[in-house]
């Protein structure tokens, strides 16, 4: 393997190795060392360009965060006004792409509930803002609270899908439908 060199290769490297870490063991499972041993550089030189183990959890975050944005923009779903089931459902499986990102921010959410508030990341940006009325949002409190609905179920699925559907053994691809169906519906309602 080669080392890489320079900064930028340093925090591709470092944010590349977190984010497997965080895949593999979760946001707790892992140490500074660990991650530069993975990305193949000296404990030093994370502390330096990152600083500690938060630090680096939160940049993963915001790096992830951005490319989860720039992925649902890029596939051109509806991030405004209704989604039909088989748009929201396109949209899960982009999303799912992503588990080690939804299993961190599930943890840095428990543990920093302000870290959920708009503004503080890509991703709570595009959850806040997704299916509004329109693309400058939607004065509608009603309208919020279907935003707020579709997303927690987005969210609920990415977290706890797989578990949900082993349990109570209902295929996969049969779960991620349904739960596609039900989005679209709540978005539909008004």
């Amino acid at each position: 393997m080669t080392r890489p060199h320079g900064r930028e290769q340093v925090r591709t490297a470092v944010l590349d190795a977190t984010s497997a870490l965080v895949a593999e063991r979760g946001p707790g499972g892992f140490s500074v060392r660990d991650v530069a041993a993975r990305a193949g550089v000296n404990h030093a030189l994370v502390h330096r360009h990152f600083g500690t183990k938060a630090d680096v959890l939160e940049q993963m975050l915001a790096a992830d965060g951005e490319a989860i944005v720039a992925a649902v923009l890029d596939a051109g779903l509806p991030t405004a006004g209704r989604a039909a089931p088989d748009e929201v459902e396109r949209l899960l499986e982009l999303l799912a792409a992503r588990p080690s990102y939804w299993r961190t921010l599930v943890h840095a959410v428990l543990d920093h509930p302000e870290s959920a508030l708009p503004g503080t990341a890509s991703t709570t940006d595009l959850f806040s803002g997704l299916w509004r009325g329109t693309d400058s949002g939607d004065a509608d409190p009603e309208r919020a609270v279907d935003t707020a609905v579709a997303g927690a179920t987005v969210l609920g699925w990415l977290i706890f899908g797989r578990f949900m559907a082993e349990s109570t053994e209902v295929a996969p691809d049969d779960l991620r439908q349904a739960v596609a169906e039900q989005v679209a519906s709540v978005l539909g309602t008004r």
